[in-house]
C-alpha cells in the first residue's frame, strides 16, 4: 500500500466502521414481539424461512437498525406484507425478466 492508502487506513474512525449487516460480529434479531407478530402470518413466515441465510441476516437488521419506532413498524410490515405475497422487499429484488 502507498502512504496516502496507509494514511487514510489510519485515520479510520472505528465508531464509523464495520456498519453493514455482513461486517456485524453478532446477527440481528427480530426479538420477541416482532417475531411473534411475523409467525402469526404463516404464509409469510414459510416464505421468509425459505430464504437464504444472507437475505434473513440484512432484512433483519434493515428492520430492528431503524432508530424511530414508528419506522420499525412500518419496515415490519413491509416485510410481512412481501413475504405473504410471496417476494423479496423492494431493494433486494432481482430485476424482473
Amino acid at each position: 500500500m502507498r502512504a496516502p492508502g496507509v494514511a487514510a487506513f489510519e485515520a479510520r474512525v472505528p465508531e464509523k466502521s464495520a456498519v453493514y449487516a455482513y461486517e456485524q460480529p453478532e446477527p440481528a434479531t427480530l426479538g420477541d414481539e416482532y417475531e411473534r407478530r411475523f409467525r402469526a402470518n404463516a404464509k409469510a413466515w414459510a416464505f421468509f424461512q425459505s430464504q437464504p441465510l444472507y437475505y434473513r441476516k440484512v432484512v433483519t437488521r434493515w428492520v430492528v437498525s431503524a432508530k424511530q419506532d414508528a419506522t420499525r413498524e412500518r419496515r415490519l410490515a413491509t416485510l410481512i406484507a412481501d413475504c405473504a405475497a410471496g417476494r423479496r422487499i423492494g431493494p433486494m429484488r432481482r430485476p424482473e425478466e
